[in-house]
């Protein structure tokens, strides 16, 4: 069978202070064998991209860009990077990003859940406010595979990625979350970085242990809080998917919200490309250049 996904929703929850809507879905890639050991999983986090695929958005993006038009070009990515999407354009599949890991990785014994973070990317936040709430979403998903059961919120919402059918997956019992990890790219460090700092370990889910951390192309440098206080030595590895025993069960908890407040409305300016200057330099001659678009950030 081939991977699943899920989505309990584009508006599951709301940032605080600006009640921006953000999904709670994603993809899962497993083991075609769920029996046997629990398995550990993977939790893959997208950096910085575009929320819709709007052909039109992108083609003026790109004209605005030739012609320095900054204007232009911010008014286009917020329709790039708008929630929800135009009418008749579609939302990008974000979480399908790492459908090539996230095989290699369920070979190996490893369930892979690829969260989709539309919502974070176009949120308003920046800095810590944003890397404490793609934490939060982090938190939000691995409290959902902890508590899944018959009757977890999860139970029910899986679907064929092909055929978008319901189908049952016995994922209950065979997800040792204990032996969790994340992986990251790009802005997404900043949040998993985040989430798994010791001075945030409070609002992980109860009876969920983070073991490993993969950083692709890290972008760390939105942070201003210190978290390397108290940071343990990384000497210790995720463990194969056998020879674990049997995880205990825990007691099932939502995890706690980290998320700051906001501190103000989405700005234009967010979408204008970073330049050296905001006019033509005199002293040079030289005009701004715009830093590359943020579909691999």
């Amino acid at each position: 069978m081939g991977p699943v996904t899920y989505n309990l929703g584009e508006r599951a929850y709301e940032l605080p202070g600006t009640a921006e809507p953000v999904e709670l879905a994603a993809t899962v890639h497993y083991p075609k064998n769920l029996n046997g050991t629990p398995h550990p999983l993977l939790v893959a986090l997208h950096g910085w991209h575009e929320t819709c695929a709007d052909a039109a958005a992108e083609t003026a993006r790109t004209a605005a860009e030739q012609a320095r038009d900054w204007d232009a070009y911010a008014q286009a990515s917020q329709r790039s990077f708008s929630r929800p999407c135009l009418p008749g354009v579609k939302p990008i599949a974000t979480d399908r990003g790492y459908d090539h890991l996230g095989e290699q990785c369920a070979a190996q014994g490893f369930v892979v859940v690829s969260i989709r973070a539309n919502g974070m990317n176009a949120s308003a936040g920046s800095g810590d406010e944003n890397a404490s709430a793609r934490a939060d979403l982090i938190n939000r998903h691995l409290a959902l595979w902890q508590c899944l059961t018959s009757t977890g919120q999860l139970a029910g919402h899986f679907q064929n990625i092909g055929t978008g059918r319901s189908v049952d997956v016995d994922f209950a019992h065979h997800v040792d979350m204990r032996e969790a990890g994340t992986l990251r790219h790009s802005r997404a460090d900043a949040g998993v970085t985040w989430q798994a700092a010791d001075s945030h370990r409070r609002a992980w889910p109860a009876g969920v242990r983070s073991k490993a951390l993969f950083a692709l192309a890290p972008a760390y440098n939105v942070l201003t809080e210190n978290i390397s206080v108290r940071r343990r030595s990384p000497s210790h590895r995720m463990r194969p998917p056998w020879g674990r025993p049997t995880p205990t069960s825990s007691v099932c908890m939502a995890p706690t919200t980290t998320t700051s407040t906001p501190s103000g409305p989405r700005r234009a300016d967010k979408w204008r490309p970073t330049t050296a200057s905001a006019t033509p330099s005199t002293s040079r001659g030289s005009t701004p250049t715009p830093t590359r678009r943020p579909w691999t950030s």
